[in-house]
């Protein structure tokens, strides 16, 4: 057999186990929730408007599951997911030759509840907690708008991070 035929046939035999899934991986939120309202994550750190990057990250990021409907209305939904954010910190992480701040890392720590509508039974909670590093720029608009970038990312990977744990239910 030539090379190019064993590859044809290995690349069929990986696109074939396309389905194949860790043992307890599963597809659906905790307490078989296939409908999902999501509240305004609350921001319980000091610094402002946390909340609408995280929430919406966390919409999006569900909005993006096939087997889930989110919902504008609470009363149509099975659950209901809040959060709140309860921590975040943007410290200096590393110094240049002269003692300058070479580097800043950003963190945030996310709360979440995930319960279900109508009795209020909490079918999962959990914490994540995410952070980011980047580059001192000596133009403070540069600076600012990299720590919103930073907080851009640390939003969408804590989004990432709770869908993950939900679905793995852990």
């Amino acid at each position: 057999m030539n090379r190019s035929l064993v590859l044809v046939i290995l690349l069929a035999l990986v696109l074939s186990a396309c389905g194949y899934r860790l043992q307890g991986r599963s597809d659906a939120l905790p307490g078989d929730v296939r409908s999902l309202y999501v509240e305004l994550f609350r921001n319980d750190s000091y610094e402002p408007y946390l909340e609408n990057s995280v929430t919406n990250e966390v919409v999006g990021r569900f909005a993006r599951h096939d087997r889930l409907e989110l919902v504008e209305d609470a009363s149509l939904a099975e659950g209901i997911l809040g959060g709140r954010i309860v921590g975040y910190s943007n410290s200096a992480l590393s110094y240049n030759q002269d003692d300058n701040i070479a580097e800043y890392r950003s963190k945030m720590t996310v709360k979440a509840v995930l319960r279900r509508v109508g009795n209020g039974e909490v079918l999962w909670k959990g914490s994540v907690v995410w952070q980011e590093d980047y580059p001192v720029s000596s133009d403070k608009t540069v600076q600012d708008d990299r720590e919103q970038a930073a907080i851009q990312e640390i939003s969408q990977r804590l989004a990432d991070e709770l869908f993950s744990h939900m679905i793995d239910n852990f």
